[in-house]
């Protein structure tokens, strides 16, 4: 059984918590969150959407349709701004790991998109491409 993870925004309005062991950890370099990010990609830990939930504040949502079509639910703080969370169509929420309280906890193995990148990105070589 796997411990409550928690994490939240910037200001501290928005908290939420998981209670399940991540299905996924990624960095994404699509276009959308290279937008999302402002920097070189998301780094993204997943989760089964219903092990994941909001204990305080209520987030904005913004929906973005993806040049793959497929629909993203994207969460942040209507104070701070802080990119928090996107719920996927596949059941899974994708927890930015910056919003982590433990950022540590993120482990990524796979990276996507990599095609997407600037010149100057970051991607670290040791993970797979998905």
């Amino acid at each position: 059984m796997s411990k409550t993870v928690t994490g939240g925004c910037f200001c501290g309005e928005v908290r939420y918590e998981i209670t399940g062991d991540p299905v996924l950890q990624l960095l994404c370099f699509c276009e959308d969150c290279l937008s999302i990010t402002g920097t070189d990609g998301y780094a993204g830990y997943m989760v089964k959407s219903a092990d994941f939930r909001v204990t305080s504040g209520t987030p904005r949502v913004h929906d973005k349709i993806s040049k793959e079509g497929r629909t993203v639910h994207r969460n942040f703080c209507g104070i701070c701004g802080s990119n928090l969370w996107g719920v996927t169509e596949f059941g899974l929420t994708s927890v930015a790991a910056g919003s982590l309280d433990d950022p540590d906890l993120f482990q990524p193995s796979k990276k996507v998109f990599t095609s997407n990148t600037p010149h100057w990105a970051r991607i670290p070589d040791h993970l797979d491409e998905m």
